[in-house]
């Protein structure tokens, strides 16, 4: 190619050079002869061999160009083109393509053909796997979501049940579970399986299915982990560590089995480690053993389960640990007056702290928590408090009594205590139905008065007498700063 412009430079000054020579032997001839009749004629007939020469350069050099340029790089680009075609279908290795700047040309890209195609294959390799990746990342997750949903609400006047999960963006599937068996019992578990994944996600499907099964079969959690235990050695699907339980709602004793579960939490006034057998993890041997505890909640009290990422999240210098677990669940616990919260509390905890890489469940099973609703302190709340009671009693004969004198608990409070929010909780106790105001207002008792009588924050207000009459039991305090006003209404012949 540098020959071949080296030679066309040439020709093009020549071409020039005589250009302007005939030019200026034109220009010379016109002005002498000028005046003269016939002088442009006689001018062009004198440079004629000239004009003749020149015209036969540029015929030269144009068809020098396309000969030495224009073709060889047509060549080349569909010499480039086939190799290209032929690298991207995995065909042969392509020939050499023309001579002398062509052919090398085509001799370098058939020398490259093996880097371009391992290169072209790995990119090929990387989208693909990608894409696998993200495909079963969305179906694991749309899995996990249909058989252990990320959230999970129970609520009985009992007993309460909250969940909360945190997937990382590996989908380890760690899964909670909660459902009543009965109109006393609740059953919850919590597992961690020892995959990832897509495979993950099958396998706690697989787990949450057969322990509701096994658990309505009536079987105690000791004796379904067992059976869960045999068919999962059988088959060699799997390991997972679980910890379920299934509590009496009535006695509030709970009844647990554990399979190489980190041990709950036993959160009230203070916060402490269940105390259990560490047991096997399921899917490990055939002979593992699992045994059935118990433990007596006491009112009030509650257990919080959670797996390994919770603990285990670090956030480059030390990790999340049980010594924070306890303070953030008695916190939360706290704040929750008993309830709710704790469980979505604990792992907002943990993100706070540092991204998780590992899938973070947290299960809060409380006993007995009541059904709770937050309000505003406001009156235009009052109609919503009618409607929430009226959903917790159904056709309780109590009801139209408990709602009057809710109604002027609330209204009373908003107009006189000074409050922003006020919680509004139900439960049963025994046979008895007990009713919870909890409000941020200032402190006041309206049950201590000088003459022993009954008033409300001020006198002449909502008739205490009248309420007490009504709910049969009030009782006062203050907790973390906040008022707590709870009516009991006695048990009614025939319901």
């Amino acid at each position: 190619m540098k020959k071949r412009k080296f030679l066309f430079l040439p020709l093009i000054l020549s071409f020039v050079v005589l250009t302007v020579g005939v030019v200026i032997f034109g220009l010379s001839r016109y002005f002498v002869l000028k005046g003269e009749e016939g002088a442009l004629f006689r001018v062009l007939w004198e440079t004629l061999p000239a004009l003749i020469v020149l015209a036969a350069l540029a015929l030269f050099c144009l068809i020098y160009f396309i000969l030495c340029f224009v073709k060889p790089l047509k060549k080349m680009r569909l010499s480039s083109e086939k190799i290209a075609e032929r690298l991207a279908s995995g065909g042969e290795k392509p020939q050499e393509v023309g001579t002398g700047c062509v052919g090398k040309l085509s001799k370098t890209l058939v020398s490259e053909e093996e880097e371009l195609a391992a290169l072209l294959a790995a990119v090929k390799k990387e989208t693909d796997e990608k894409a696998t990746e993200r495909e079963n990342r969305s179906a694991a997750l749309a899995l996990c979501a249909e058989v252990a949903p990320d959230q999970i609400q129970l609520e009985a006047l009992t007993y309460g049940v909250r969940t909360s999960i945190l997937r990382a963006p590996s989908v380890g599937a760690d899964f909670c579970d909660a459902f009543a068996i009965d109109s006393r019992r609740v059953f919850v578990v919590v597992g961690d399986v020892w995959e990832n994944g897509l495979k993950a996600a099958l396998f706690s499907a697989c787990l949450v299915r057969s322990l509701r099964e096994k658990i309505a079969e009536g079987l105690t959690p000791a004796q379904a982990l067992s059976s869960l235990n045999e068919g999962l050695i059988a088959d060699g699907a799997g390991a997972a560590t679980l910890f379920c339980a299934v509590l009496d709602s009535v006695s509030g004793e709970l009844r647990y089995a554990n399979a190489g579960h980190l041990p709950p939490v036993i959160a009230g006034e203070t916060c402490g480690f269940l105390r259990m057998r560490a047991g096997t993890p399921i899917g490990l041997y055939a002979d593992a053993e699992f045994t059935d505890e118990t433990f007596g909640l006491h009112p009030g009290q509650g257990i919080v389960a959670y797996t390994n990422g919770v603990v285990n999240t670090s956030d480059g210098k030390e990790f999340f640990g049980y010594g924070r677990l306890l303070s953030v669940i008695g916190k939360y616990y706290a704040n929750a007056l008993e309830t709710e919260f704790v469980a979505e509390g604990l792992i907002s905890a943990v993100v706070e702290f540092a991204q998780p890489e590992d899938d973070c469940a947290a299960l809060a099973l409380f006993f007995p928590a009541g059904a709770q609703k937050l309000l505003q302190a406001d009156l235009t709340e009052t109609q919503k408090m009618r409607e929430l009671l009226d959903s917790w009693l159904h056709d309780d004969p109590r009801k139209k009594n408990i709602q009057l004198a809710c109604e002027e608990i609330f209204k009373n409070i908003v107009e006189n205590a000074g409050a922003k929010s006020i919680r509004i909780g139900c439960e049963r106790e025994d046979e008895s139905l007990i009713i919870r105001f909890t409000d941020d207002g200032e402190p006041f008792n309206p049950l201590q008065t000088e003459n022993g009588e009954l008033f409300s924050y001020t006198e002449g207000g909502m008739g205490m007498t009248i309420i007490r009459r009504i709910a049969g039991e009030i009782f006062y305090r203050t907790k973390q700063n906040l008022n707590v006003l709870t009516l009991r209404f006695p048990v009614i012949k025939g319901i």
